[in-house]
């Protein structure tokens, strides 16, 4: 990266940054205080009321697009018209009318929502009452109530008829029905100038008077659930027909929408790039970081469009600004997806070292490792595809991750192959054979196979942690991190030593290596350095999860055909063993993730 400087006449800043936001290729910085207050000459450039009254403008107009894309369903592919800035007006004018029209749309799906839960909720009442309030309809001059009793108060049904004979003097009609196994349904009809004693009569604490939503209160007992019941039937086809509307107005619009969000969010950059800059009188300054790559192109754009009047010089940044120095991560497009995991963490400092490219082959070989099943990595290689289909040209992130899964399964398939294991020992049923060893069988190997892996993943990092300090000059930490690596190297071949697993004539060497090492580590980094060697220890051991979180993939593969060959019907084995192979299916996609994923960040 280079440190370069932006000086021009100050009428032709806006020019300068909309040709910088073309070229993509500054990262702008403030312009730092000492140069501004040396002399006085340069100052903050100020925001000019129009100015602050246009990006109003712009942000207003930008949450209003947001809030009209959020009421749209997203059409299956997005393809943003190009807007200029100038444009953005004319834009907003023609997109006002369709926000509207979907801002009333999205109102009454709602309205329309609300009610059906609403009406939901009294599904029950409905199944139950209906039937019997139909055959009450006729009864102009009665009052119909509809209440519910608790199962275990159905005494009260007697005395509830009782009373209400008493007080019409016998002109009523009640009739119940069960509507689950803890509530009876009743309902009283009755004339209608009986009302006020049969509803004071109702407010015991065991009798629960059916109350109506709030658009039905005025409504008659008959006519509402009978309303109800009709609208319950009607409404899915008025919201079948809204969403129909807002997918044909998506479809029609949603390019516009999304090219003049872009235009917006491009217009705001730019109003940003000017609180970085400085300015004087007469001219403005704008400083950033450009890859060297790049910066011829950026020289020749800038004398095409403005000649001589704006000019670029290169500052050169001193060893003590290497950790603000922007990075540009540029991978092959078949490693780019596993920059995914990047997120996770703080982006590499400038001279050290990315570490995608050492993510896309490791991941991969670990998950492989661990699930190590033809069957398994061939289901969750078809699903990945699946899911990365349907994710084209939107959400890149779980496309990225979709594509990475799919690359790790095709791993699974490869060691499932080397194991010969095709959903457990389904496959050694076929006549699949081990081109290597049976997992479950060669625990040992296993064991000494992945602490081998841990030993050298470990050191690579110990060695990358080497070259990224020599590269950024910390000679003191180079030294350090050496000291490091030799005393994990020959305190491991002291132990390989003295347990007789390797040649012990060396056994002195190393160890007096460990001993000098150890003594310069701890001059190095001091008492962190023996706790960083302990750690480094526990991490090569930690590797060890490979082989046993694969061992209980294997175990559960086997137990799931064991229980499928149990019962007498193929039905019923097949699928038992099929929910088995589920939910290990389920099992080898997140554990294997989480645990390869682990040992990347350690």
């Amino acid at each position: 990266m280079l440190k370069v400087r932006i000086i021009g006449p100050r009428s032709r800043i806006d020019e300068a940054v909309k040709a910088l936001h073309s070229a993509a290729v500054l990262h702008i910085e403030t312009v730092p205080e000492e140069d501004i207050n040396n002399g006085g000459l340069l100052r903050r450039l100020p925001i000019e009321a129009e100015r602050a009254r246009e990006r109003e403008e712009l942000e207003k107009a930008r949450d209003e697009l947001r809030n009209l894309a959020a009421l749209l369903p997203e059409p299956p592919v997005v393809r943003p018209v190009r807007v200029e800035a100038r444009e953005i007006p004319r834009y907003m004018g023609d997109l006002a009318h369709i926000g509207e029209r979907a801002r009333e749309l999205r109102a009454r799906k709602d309205s329309l929502s609300e009610e059906l839960s609403s009406i939901g909720k009294y599904e029950k009442l409905l199944r139950g009452f209906a039937p019997i309030v139909s055959r009450l309809g006729g009864l102009k001059n009665f009052e119909v109530t509809g209440i519910t009793l608790e199962r275990t108060r159905e005494d009260i049904a007697g005395l509830l008829e009782s009373e209400v004979s008493r007080i019409t003097e016998g002109a009523y009609r009640i009739l119940t029905k069960d509507l689950d196994a803890e509530t009876i349904g009743v309902v009283l009809a009755y004339p209608k100038h009986f009302d006020p004693q049969v509803k004071t009569l109702l407010a015991g604490r065991a009798i629960g008077e059916v109350r109506l939503p709030d658009e039905y209160a005025d409504m008659a007992l008959v006519e509402a659930l009978l309303l109800m019941g009709r609208r319950r039937a009607l409404i899915p086809g008025l919201l079948s027909d809204i969403d129909r509307e807002l997918s044909t107005i998506s479809l029609q619009w949603y390019d516009e929408i999304a090219g003049t969000q872009r235009a917006i969010e491009n217009a705001l950059d730019e109003f940003g790039a000017l609180s970085y800059a400085a300015a004087s009188a007469f001219a403005f300054i704008i400083e950033g970081w450009v890859p060297a790559a790049r910066h011829a192109d950026l020289l020749r754009e800038f004398r095409e469009a403005f000649g001589g009047s704006v000019r670029i010089s290169t500052i050169g940044p001193g060893a003590a600004q290497n950790d603000s120095v922007p990075v540009l991560i540029r991978n092959p497009w078949f490693i780019r997806p596993f920059e995914v995991f990047l997120s996770a963490l703080p982006p590499p400092r400038y001279g050290s070292v990315d570490p995608t490219v050492y993510v896309a082959v490791f991941f991969p070989a670990f998950f492989g490792l661990i699930v190590a099943d033809m069957g398994y990595g061939a289901v969750t290689m078809a699903l990945a595809l699946i899911i990365r289909s349907r994710l084209k040209g939107r959400k890149e992130a779980y496309r990225d991750i979709a594509t990475v899964l799919a690359i790790a399964s095709a791993s699974a398939v490869f060691f499932g192959f080397l194991f010969g294991e095709f959903f457990g020992d389904l496959g050694e049923r076929l006549g699949l054979r081990p081109v290597l060893f049976h997992r479950i069988e060669a625990l040992t190997t296993i064991i000494y196979v992945t602490i081998g892996i841990g030993i050298f993943h470990v050191l690579l990092g110990i060695a990358l942690g080497i070259k990224s300090s020599i590269t950024r000059k910390k000679n003191k930490k180079a030294a350090a991190k050496a000291a490091f690596f030799l005393l994990v190297v020959s305190f491991l071949y002291v132990l390989g030593g003295v347990s007789g697993n390797l040649p012990g004539e060396y056994l002195t060497a190393a160890a007096v290596v460990s001993a000098l090492s150890f003594a310069a580590l701890v001059i190095l980094e001091g008492i962190l350095g023996p706790v960083d060697f302990l750690e480094a220890l526990g991490n090569i051991i930690s590797y060890v999860r490979i082989m046993a979180v694969g061992t209980a993939s294997v175990v559960m593969a086997l137990v799931a055909n064991r229980l499928g060959s149990i019962p007498e019907s193929m039905v019923i084995g097949v699928a038992v063993a099929g929910l088995m192979h589920i939910l290990n299916l389920f099992l080898s996609i997140l554990s294997p993730s989480i645990q390869s994923m682990r040992l990347k960040y350690v």
